[in-house]
């Protein structure tokens, strides 16, 4: 049952009861004046609340990277001033120590003697859960694949730390020479703790965190990480333009991302090509959705087998995979998809069979708080 009535009841009460979704109406002088069951089974009963401000201090909400989110900040108090707020990610903590994501919009409204802001939420925890699992699952792949091929090399520094310290107990060396194995032994120490501290940062499970970043700086350490991978028939090129602006981003997704995408083109030229990775001021014109100047733009292209047109609209979904069974679990675009939209950005492949892949994805330079970033 709704909290108040919407005159005319009849017809508005049915109709917000019938779309599925939480939906509360709030007036210009910030008070309740309808919310659907589905409203009412997520927040709980509230027929005592008379504002919203009453309402939204019975709950702690918080953006991606736990930081609270105000009164003032939040999407109908914003509405109500007059901003246009097209979504908002929440992270709602209830009573008791339960939490839930939520997407939330607030539109402004003149109706029928009647002004102010109209709320719809959806609950998203399910899909939020599911979505950090995958994500958890694909990142386990690719250090999975990476560890394997990165035994040879670090056997190859331990055989150097082994030489150079069997040349540095010889009785009849000199002190500098000496000196000179030694260098070599911890040379080869640190990059070996080097390259496992990488690959434990990568696997690790983490919440976002977004800094200011270098996008270029991101991709040579992704390129540092697949490097093993890289066969000798597969010519690497990188040309990262050397004004790019920085970027406010959570540099571990980004890299995930990335390493996925260089992992997939390397899968895509079993028989040999060239992988490139181009950078540049400004988002990728061809796509749908436009993105302010401010951007920058990465992309990942190959010169192998291509994506046919008949399944490219489901490449991003989670679990399609056009490789052969066992060669592929359908994580990894997925995964890409949802770096990218969790940074307000966007992805656009152009492919065709027997002419490569090219990736182009578009970042925003500033993360806009009141934007969605989630996929889904």
């Amino acid at each position: 049952m709704p909290i108040f009535s919407l005159h005319p009841a009849g017809l508005l009460e049915s109709i917000c009861e019938e779309i599925g979704i939480a939906v509360a109406v709030i007036d210009r002088q910030e008070k309740f004046v309808f919310a659907n069951r589905i409203a009412i089974e997520l927040f709980g009963e509230t027929t005592n609340i008379l504002t919203f401000r009453e309402w939204r201090s019975r709950y702690r909400l918080e953006d991606l990277d736990g930081h609270e989110i105000g009164v003032e900040s939040s999407a109908v108090i914003r509405a109500l001033r007059g901003e246009q707020v097209e979504g908002q990610e929440i992270h709602v903590v209830f009573a008791g120590g339960v939490s839930k994501w939520l997407r939330l919009w607030a539109y402004p409204f003149s109706a029928m003697r009647l002004s102010g802001v109209i709320a719809l939420t959806v609950d998203e925890t399910t899909e939020v859960e599911l979505r950090r699992a995958l994500s958890q699952l694909n990142r386990m792949e690719s250090l999975g694949a990476m560890a394997a091929e990165m035994t040879h090399n670090l056997n190859n520094v331990l055989n150097t730390i082994t030489l150079a310290a069997g040349a540095a107990r010889r009785e009849d060396i000199s002190v500098q020479e000496c000196h000179a194995r030694l260098n070599q032994v911890l040379t080869a120490v640190s990059k070996a703790t080097g390259l496992i501290r990488r690959l434990m940062q990568f696997g690790r499970a983490e919440d976002m965190h977004y800094v200011p970043v270098q996008l270029n700086n991101i991709i040579s350490e992704a390129l540092q990480l697949i490097q093993p991978l890289v066969r000798e028939n597969v010519k690497l090129k990188a040309e990262l333009c050397g004004s790019l602006p920085t970027i406010v981003a959570d540099p571990s997704q980004l890299e995930q991302a990335l390493v996925n995408l260089f992992m997939n083109a390397l899968d895509a030229m079993p028989t040999g090509g060239e992988l490139s990775i181009t950078t540049a001021v400004g988002p990728n014109p061809k796509s749908p959705k436009k993105l302010p100047q401010n951007s920058v733009s990465i992309v990942v292209a190959d010169t192998g087998t291509g994506i046919p047109q008949a399944v490219q609209s489901a490449i991003f979904d989670p679990f399609f995979t056009t490789k052969l069974p066992g060669k592929g679990t359908g994580l990894g675009l997925s995964s890409v998809y949802g770096v990218v939209r969790q940074h307000n950005g966007t992805i656009d492949v152009e492919s065709a069979p027997g002419a490569g892949a090219s990736f182009v994805i578009s970042l925003p330079t500033q993360l806009d708080r009141s934007e969605p970033k989630t996929a889904g």
